[in-house]
């Protein structure tokens, strides 16, 4: 009994000093664990602490979408899809040192054999060729490791889907080894695809192709490069966000840290004035005039006289924001704002209206136009295409007389000329926001000689742009008033909250600058162009137009003089007259002279056709009959005719 006792107590007591034995080694690690983190929190600085964090954390940038941009009526002409970009991490997939892949050796081995299989499926190319070409690829020139490579970009989701389909058949195949008791393969199966991944942007689509092209402009996933694309970037692009999450060696997210995390902010959607019908109205007769006369460029406007808005802004050639490299970057601008250029006849309106306001003229003035032939004071030599002894002042507008407008020109004098121009909004931006606008070219009045005054009263010495030409017609067709054109409509500034450009931007000016009475006597005039002067050859069918026709001969570059067979076409027109709804301008520069270069043949019928066309799809009632169209029923000798001047 006393022997089983102290057996027991000697028991206890061992069982005490390996406790304590425990306890003592406890202590001490405890106390060492404790000594260390002290250690690094004393002694670590804040760029190891980062680059630790940078080995597990990943900051993502969460992309704002790209906001869509819309005609006026709600078609969709630029908008933002997703698309998928697939990458692979060659120093995972390879590993050469044997501390990132989940697999090493031989595992490693079969697993990249699998995977040259699979990606020979996913990417359609010779499976034998990608293992070298990604291995090629395993180290930058200064000898580091790579761990990201693109395979693909830009891609759509069934590119994405078909990935995920092969990557769920090889985990579908580790399912099967696993059952059958590979372990070994069936994890070569699941980790075959380990470091290719995907990631997610947007790409800019055109769903209309090239409508209203170089307006519209072009743009990455990031930003706006040209056109309204880049002027309303920073309304378009709204603000990035920002995701952390935890990595593993494989770059495989494991969670989201709430700290950091910030939502992305989308863009603002446009809507700007062009009508899609209209535009592509335009866009249509300016491709069938450049077909017929094969121009270096042309360029079409339709504008809201009473409100300013672009209805219509074409030019040619066209250029496909979806694929605009295949368009020379010279074609690339929108000529309508950029190209200022000598206007030549349609000039003469914005003069007249002038002469008349100031009382300088009446209609029925009469000029002594010399049958064609006349000297300016000066003594420079004036040519009419028609050989007319006199002429009143409609007539000298309704036959395009340059004679006849340079002795309008020197009653006005060099001052009011130049006030003519300054008011009428030439020389000087218009004031819309379309990008690239030039101010044209006018002289300061300073410098104007008495060969200016003669050359601008028939639209030469002066450059401006179709734009320029669009908005004075405006004031000829709405009573008297300078609009601001106007190119956007509305802005959604906040979810489901539209605003207006006004309300945006502030008002928008709008100047008087003639009485209206004035303008309905130059659109009488103008009428009468149509009816029996140059336009004749635009007169339509359906409604009364007001027009004048342009034919000027270009400069030749760096010297003083013109090129004698190389021309800009022009025709400005309105309607219908009473009332007007609309007004359109029309330029085709450098047409082919064998083919036709007076404005009122080659530049006239397109114009005439976008106004009639536009009118109708307005519902606006037709007003033209056999009491006011002298080419009623004669519409075959209207075609045989060969060209009307000016």
């Amino acid at each position: 009994m006393a022997e089983h006792n102290n057996n027991q107590i000697s028991a206890l007591r061992r069982a005490d000093r390996l406790s304590t034995l425990v306890l003592f080694f406890s202590a001490v690690l405890l106390i060492g664990l404790a000594g260390r983190v002290m250690w690094i929190q004393t002694h670590v600085t804040r760029a190891d602490a980062g680059s630790l964090h940078s080995q597990h954390d990943v900051r993502v940038t969460l992309m704002a979408r790209r906001a869509s941009i819309y005609t006026a009526d709600s078609t969709l002409i630029a908008g933002s899809v997703r698309v998928y970009n697939m990458f692979a991490d060659p120093g995972y997939i390879f590993d050469p040192k044997g501390s990132l892949n989940a697999l090493t050796g031989s595992q490693l081995v079969a697993a990249r054999k699998i995977m040259a299989r699979a990606m020979g499926r996913v990417l359609d190319e010779n499976e034998a060729d990608f293992l070298p070409w990604l291995k090629s690829r395993l180290y930058y020139a200064n000898g580091s490791l790579r761990r990201f490579v693109w395979l693909k970009r830009g891609e759509n989701y069934a590119f994405y889907h078909h990935f995920e389909t092969v990557k769920r058949g090889l985990i579908a195949k580790s399912r099967r080894a696993l059952r059958d008791h590979h372990p070994a393969l069936a994890q070569e199966y699941f980790h075959a695809l380990d470091g290719i991944g995907f990631i997610l942007s947007t790409r800019r689509v055109y769903p209309l192709g090239d409508f209203a092209g170089q307006v519209i402009g072009f743009a990455n996933s990031e930003q706006g490069l040209n056109g309204l694309e880049e002027q309303l970037n920073s309304l378009l692009v709204g603000r990035s966000g920002q995701a952390v999450y935890v990595k593993d060696a494989a770059a495989r997210a494991l969670w989201i840290k709430k700290k950091g995390y910030r939502l992305p902010s989308d863009g603002m959607r446009v809507w700007l004035t062009l009508n899609t019908t209209i535009q592509q109205i335009a866009q249509h007769e300016l491709d069938k005039a450049a077909k017929q006369f094969k121009p270096r460029s042309s360029v079409a406007i339709v504008m809201n006289p009473w409100n300013g808005d672009i209805l219509a802004m074409a030019n040619y050639p066209e250029l496909n924001p979806n694929d605009y490299q295949k368009t020379p970057p010279n074609f690339w601008r929108n000529r309508a704002v950029t190209d200022p250029y000598e206007p030549g006849s349609v000039f003469k309106p914005y003069n007249l209206s002038w002469a008349l306001k100031n009382h300088v003229v009446t209609l029925d003035t009469v000029f002594d136009t010399y049958n064609g032939r006349y000297r300016d004071p000066t003594g420079r030599l004036i040519e009419d295409v028609g050989g007319w002894p006199s002429l009143t002042v409609e007539n000298i507008l309704v036959y395009s007389s340059n004679i006849g407008m340079t002795q309008i020109g020197w009653k006005m004098g060099i001052p009011m000329e130049y006030q003519a121009i300054h008011s009428f909004g030439f020389g000087q931006m218009t004031g819309c926001i379309l990008p690239g606008e030039s101010p044209g070219m006018v002289r300061p009045e300073s410098q104007w000689t008495k060969g200016m005054e003669t050359s601008v009263s028939f639209g030469y010495g002066i450059a401006v742009t179709p734009l320029q030409l669009a908005r004075g017609l405006c004031a000829i067709a709405n009573g008297g008033w300078l609009p601001t054109p106007q190119i956007i409509k509305a802005v959604e500034v906040s979810p489901g909250k539209l605003e207006t450009w006004a309300q945006i931007a502030g008002p928008q000016p709008w100047k008087k600058i003639v009485p209206r009475s004035t303008e309905q006597l130059v659109r009488t005039a103008m009428e009468q162009v149509m009816v029996r002067g140059t336009g004749q050859y635009a007169i339509s069918p359906l409604y009364r137009l007001f027009g004048k026709t342009g034919t000027a001969n270009l400069a030749i570059a760096g010297q003083d003089g013109y090129h004698a067979h190389q021309y800009n076409a022009t025709f400005i027109a309105g309607g219908p007259v009473p009332s007007p709804r609309l007004i359109c301008v029309v330029c085709v520069h450098e047409p082919d002279p064998h083919l036709g270069h007076f404005g009122g043949t080659v530049a006239g019928p397109a114009c005439s056709k976008i106004l009639t066309r536009s009118l109708q799809y307005l519902q606006v009632p037709p007003d033209q009959g056999p009491k006011t169209d002298p080419w009623w029923g004669k519409e075959a000798l209207l075609k045989r005719l060969k060209g009307l001047s000016h």
